[in-house]
C-alpha cells in the first residue's frame, strides 16, 4: 500500500546580496556569458555561506558584508570551514543560521504529536476547527496485512460516519445558542459572515471528537539546521515505521542542499533504546512494590507544590513510562531505596552522547501541574511546547471527553458507542503485542492523557492569556481556566492579574 506521507522542502535561507547581484544582471539585460554568470549565483545558493561567514565573525574584524561576499565567492571554501567548526571543533551553533521550510502533507495526528513536540522548530497545522475533514486516514504498516487491518479501516469508517452525519446537526445547536459574548470578543457583532464562520467553526471542533489519531494531518514546518538534524536522527531511531518513514523523506528533501551542517542523521541507541529500557524497570518497580495504578477521571487539574527537585524529576520517569498518576509516581519514589533512584537515573544516562540532550524529566521543578486532558484538548497544550510538557500514553481507562453540543443533541450515546469500539481495538492491538503508539492509532481526540505541566509564573500568564480567552477551544479553555485558579491559591499576589486576552484590559 502507497504511503500518504509526502514532504518537500519548501524553501531555505539565503544571501540577499547574491539575490540582488543576479537580479541586477537580469534587469541590466546581459545575455550569453552573463546569463551563464546570474546561473551560477543562483546555482550556489545556500544557506551555508550565511553560517560560514557568521561563523568567522569571532576571529575576523572586517564588516560582516565582507565576510558573506567571501563565503559566496567561494562556496566549497565555505562549505569546508562550516564541516570544520560544525564537526570537528563543535560548534553546532552555526547550523543555527541555516534555516528550512518544509511542506508536509499525510502524516498522522498522533504521529505529528510526536514531531511537534520539537521546542525549537516552527509549525503551522491545518486545523479541525476550521476545515471540514474529508475522512484521510493512515493505516501504520505494523497493520497492514494482518488480520486487524480490516476491523482498523471498518472502525475509522465509523468514526469520520459520525462525524459526516452529524456536522450539521451538531453545527445547528450551535447556532441556536446565544454567543454575543463570543461576538464581541472575535470583534465580528456587525459581520453575519465572520459570525456564520465561527459558529461552523464550533461544530467542527466538536463533531472531530469522534475522529480517529490516524487522521491524516497537513502542516508548515520550519527549522534549523541543527535541529532538523537531531528530528531525523531521533525520527529514524523510533519503533514506530510512519516516525521512521518521516525521518526518510525529510534525509531524502535536503540531501546535498546544506551538507556542512547536516551530518549525523543515522538511528543511535540513545533514541532506540532509552525509554523502553526506562519502561521496563519501571514495570519491575511496580511490580515489586505491588502499587495499584489509581485513576482519577473527575479532577481535570491537579497541582503539586514545594517539591524536591530530586523527586520530581524521578516520579516525573515513573509517569511517562507507566499508567501511574503523578500522585502514585511521587509515592512509589518514596518507596523506591536510593540505590534503585540512582540506578533509574543511570539508564535513562546509559546510551548518552556528549551531543545528545538528557530527557526532558529533568526540568521538572518545585511546582507542578498534571492535566487530564482530551486529544482534542491536547492538540491545543502541545502548541505551549516552551512550557515543559511530559506526557503519558492515552489510557482508555481514564474515559473520554464529550462536548456539551453533543450531549444537548442527543448524540452521547453514540459517540460512546465509537469510543467503546475503539477501545476495544486499541485493547486488542495491545494484547497483540503492537506498539502502544500503534495502538492510540485507533483512538479518538474524545480519548484522554494525563499531562505533566511545569511553568514559571511568567509562562502561566502567556498560557492562560491565550487559552482562558472566550475565543478559544472550549475543552483547553477549561483546563487552564482550573489551572489558572490552582496556582493563584499557591502564589496569589504574583499571579493575580491571570486572565483570557478578551478580559487583560479588565484587570489592569
Amino acid at each position: 500500500m502507497e504511503s500518504p506521507l509526502q514532504v518537500k522542502l519548501a524553501g531555505f535561507n539565503v544571501d540577499v546580496d547574491a539575490l540582488n547581484e543576479a537580479k541586477a544582471n537580469l534587469n541590466e539585460g546581459y545575455m550569453s556569458g552573463k546569463i551563464g554568470f546570474t546561473l551560477d549565483i543562483l546555482n550556489n545558493l545556500t544557506p551555508e555561506t550565511i553560517a560560514a561567514s557568521y561563523a568567522r565573525i569571532s576571529r575576523d574584524p572586517r564588516p560582516i558584508p565582507e565576510l558573506r561576499a567571501d563565503a559566496r565567492k567561494d562556496v566549497e571554501g565555505s562549505r569546508k570551514s562550516c564541516k570544520v567548526i560544525n564537526f570537528t571543533m563543535g560548534h553546532k551553533s552555526i547550523a543555527e543560521h541555516a534555516v528550512f521550510n518544509f511542506d508536509i502533507m499525510g502524516l498522522s495526528r498522533r504521529a505529528v504529536e510526536e514531531v511537534e513536540s520539537k521546542r525549537l522548530q516552527s509549525y503551522l497545522e491545518k486545523s479541525q476547527r476550521y476545515i471540514t475533514m474529508e475522512g484521510d486516514f493512515v493505516i501504520p504498516k505494523e497493520i497492514q496485512g494482518t488480520p486487524l487491518e480490516t476491523r482498523f479501516i471498518q472502525l475509522i469508517e465509523m468514526q469520520n460516519d459520525f462525524y459526516k452525519r452529524n456536522l450539521g446537526k451538531i453545527t445547528d445547536w450551535h447556532h441556536a445558542q446565544d454567543y454575543s459574548e463570543l461576538f464581541r470578543a472575535l470583534n465580528c457583532v456587525d459581520n453575519k459572515d465572520r459570525q456564520t464562520g465561527a459558529i461552523e467553526g464550533l461544530g467542527k471542533e466538536d463533531a472531530r471528537y469522534a475522529l480517529a489519531q490516524a487522521t491524516q494531518a497537513q502542516f508548515g514546518m520550519t527549522a534549523s539546521a541543527r535541529n532538523i538534524e537531531e528530528l531525523i536522527r531521533k525520527l529514524r531511531s523510533s519503533n514506530i515505521e510512519e516516525l521512521k518513514e518521516f525521518g526518510e523523506k525529510i534525509q531524502d528533501e535536503i540531501e546535498g542542499v546544506a551538507p556542512s551542517l547536516i551530518k549525523y542523521t543515522e538511528p543511535v541507541d540513545y533514541f532506540t533504546k532509552t525509554r523502553g529500557e526506562i519502561r521496563e524497570y519501571v514495570n519491575d518497580l511496580i511490580e515489586k512494590y505491588k502499587i495499584d495504578i489509581k485513576y482519577n477521571m473527575r479532577q481535570r487539574v491537579k497541582l503539586f507544590k514545594n517539591l524536591r527537585r530530586d523527586d520530581s524529576i524521578v516520579a516525573g520517569m515513573i509517569f511517562s513510562s507507566s499508567g501511574f498518576s503523578y500522585d502514585s509516581a511521587l509515592f512509589l519514589n518514596e518507596m523506591m531505596s536510593f540505590d534503585e533512584r540512582r540506578e533509574l537515573l543511570d539508564i535513562a544516562d546509559k546510551y548518552q552522547k556528549k551531543h545528545d540532550p538528557k530527557i526532558r524529566e529533568h526540568e521538572l521543578g518545585d511546582r507542578i501541574a498534571e492535566f487530564t486532558i482530551s486529544s482534542s484538548g491536547f492538540a491545543q497544550l502541545k502548541r505551549h511546547r516552551m512550557n515543559t510538557l511530559i506526557p503519558q500514553q492515552y489510557l482508555v481507562d481514564l474515559q473520554y471527553t464529550v462536548p456539551d453540543s453533543i450531549i444537548q443533541t442527543g448524540l452521547a450515546y453514540e459517540l460512546n458507542q465509537v469510543v467503546m469500539c475503539s477501545n476495544d481495538l486499541y485493547n486488542n492491538l495491545m494484547s497483540e503485542g503492537f506498539p502502544i503508539m500503534v495502538a492510540e492509532y485507533a483512538l479518538t481526540n474524545a480519548n484522554r492523557r494525563r499531562v505533566l505541566f511545569d511553568a514559571n509564573n511568567r509562562q502561566a500568564y502567556a498560557f492562560c492569556c491565550e487559552r482562558e480567552n472566550l475565543a478559544a477551544q472550549w475543552d483547553i479553555r477549561a483546563t487552564a481556566s482550573e489551572y489558572h485558579k490552582e496556582i493563584q491559591k499557591e502564589s496569589p499576589l504574583t499571579t493575580r492579574k491571570l486572565c483570557g486576552k478578551d478580559k487583560f484590559y479588565d484587570n489592569k
